[in-house]
């Protein structure tokens, strides 16, 4: 959403490039044009989750000059992006206003249409891989956006079009405003009149129905529920015979195995609040994260963190902006107690215990192939190795969910934060490569989250927890995050769902 309307006093105004800081935005869209002047064609495209330093603004809000660095070693460039486009993270009042293009244009105007310039005119419209509603969805476009139209299908129901955002693909022609002769354009493909034929998903999914709660299994064509147990983030063994968890109880807390043919269950291991078990990818182990300590924090809306952490985000000083709660003081803010978690690995033939990293790491997964995990830390996914190594951090993002493996170990799956909304993201297993495969609605009178993200033993599905429809449900999608849909919607009609936005794994796959 654009800014909010300016508050006296007025913000300082500048006519020349800015080089202070205002602070900074994620980019929220999965592509975003970044514009020397406005109107312009784009100079280069941004993807969702690349941080920006905001610079200026618009009189009116609807555009921020930003600076944006492609890589760690080149030049930084400058430009404008629509404000609805990111998330931004600084006191609306800091931002200096900047006239852009030398006031010769209204940050609101557009420019002018060409020949083959049209308008989406739909609330929301698929971009689509190929003319016909068979084809695989590769964004979507929202009323108001213009687009280059390059041809149509042989029937003139569908035009191929790129997006402002560099994106080309196949549009429905009656949503579309084009000002030109639509049978004048060159045929370019034969339009495909197939319904949708989806695969249907494999293997077994075990699931809880809140963290702590029931665990169920199912299998992944939506046959056979089955209540299990009870207990915390519940992990299928590599050969979907076993379930490991975790529980907490005035029998004390431990780590559990329960055999899905017989159902029998036993506790293998007792310690201090674990969680998170995973098996190795030979079954022969399990990791899981428990607790070793505690330290003193302040409780913040960006989590509870030190006084040395907040001084950095004060730039030194001990107050400063902080979202949510504008401008405080690191004593205005309450101390509390906070768990330090660690990772340790069981033998389960011998019971022998190791602890491969003691402090600041919770959610562990192995890689499937190669002797590694990663984890959760304060800054975000790290990699961790079973020697004892440091560990190096692969995805720096300090609101993320529990991580999850490809089966082949190319890709990293997530849930992560940004602005008011959790979404499903993509990382390559260096934490390069970053695509949001999930996006809240951009009109919507609530936040809308996706989350638990678990991958199908193919790699072709991702199952996920969202609350879009106003209540948490279980929806399955491709891994490219296309044909996104209900799972099993009369199996788990009964089931109420509930989440507390932890790392907690609701969902696990083989």
């Amino acid at each position: 959403n654009p800014l909010p309307p300016r508050a006296t006093p007025p913000p300082a105004s500048v006519t020349e490039e800015p080089q202070r800081i205002a602070g900074w935005a994620f980019v929220d869209a999965l592509r975003a044009p970044l514009r020397k002047t406005i109107p312009g064609q784009p100079i280069a495209i941004l993807h969702a989750g690349q941080r920006l330093d905001i610079l200026a603004a618009t009189e009116d809000r609807a555009w921020l000059f930003v600076r944006w660095r492609p890589e760690a070693d080149t030049p930084p460039q400058t430009g404008w992006v629509r404000a609805e486009d990111v998330r931004y993270f600084v006191d609306p009042q800091d931002i200096p206003i900047l006239c852009p293009g030398g006031c010769t244009a209204s940050a609101n105007a557009t420019p002018a249409p060409t020949s083959n310039q049209g308008q989406v005119t739909a609330r929301k419209l698929n971009l689509r891989a190929g003319p016909g509603m068979d084809q695989a969805i590769l964004t979507q476009l929202r009323r108001g956006d213009q687009v280059q139209v390059m041809g149509r299908s042989d029937n003139g129901q569908w035009l191929n079009v790129t997006s402002e955002a560099g994106f080309t693909g196949w549009v429905a022609a009656r949503w579309i405003a084009f000002p030109g002769n639509v049978e004048e354009l060159p045929v370019l493909r034969r339009a495909s009149t197939a319904a949708a034929i989806l695969p249907t998903p494999q293997g077994l999914i075990l699931f809880q129905d809140r963290p702590g709660g029931t665990i169920y299994a199912i299998r992944a064509d939506g046959t056979g529920l089955r209540r299990l147990s009870t207990g915390l983030d519940p992990a299928l063994s590599p050969g979907a015979d076993q379930a490991a968890f975790t529980r907490w109880s005035s029998e004390g807390d431990g780590v559990y195995i329960l055999d899905l043919a017989t159902g029998r269950e036993r506790m293998i291991w007792r310690d201090n609040k674990p969680r998170s078990p995973a098996w190795s990818p030979d079954a022969q182990a399990l990791v899981f994260d428990h607790i070793t300590g505690d330290v003193l924090c302040r409780d913040a809306p960006v989590g509870c963190i030190s006084d040395d952490q907040l001084r950095a985000i004060f730039h030194g000083h001990e107050c400063g902006f902080l979202p949510l709660l504008g401008h405080v003081c690191i004593d205005d803010l309450p101390q509390k107690h906070r768990q330090i978690l660690g990772l340790r690995t069981l033998t389960l033939a011998t019971r022998d215990v190791h602890d491969p990293l003691s402090s600041h790491a919770r959610a562990p997964r192995h890689h499937p192939q190669q002797p590694w995990l990663i984890a959760l830390s304060d800054a975000g996914v790290i990699r961790v190795n079973e020697s004892g190594d440091p560990p190096s951090l692969l995805i720096h993002h300090g609101f993320l969910g529990a991580p999850v493996f490809s089966p082949d170990g190319r890709f990293i799956y997530v849930s992560r934060k940004d602005g008011d909304s959790w979404n499903i993201w993509r990382y390559n297993s260096d934490g390069s490569g970053a695509v949001a495969l999930t996006q809240p609605p951009r009109l919507r009178d609530r936040p809308v989250s996706h989350v638990a993200p678990a991958v199908s033993p193919d790699g072709r599905f991702i199952l996920f927890l969202t609350d879009r429809r106003g209540k948490w449900e279980l929806w399955i999608m491709h891994s490219d995050g296309s044909h996104q849909r209900p799972f099993a919607p009369q199996a788990l009609a009964d089931i109420a769902f509930d989440f507390d936005f932890s790392p907690a794994r609701m969902l696990d796959w083989q």
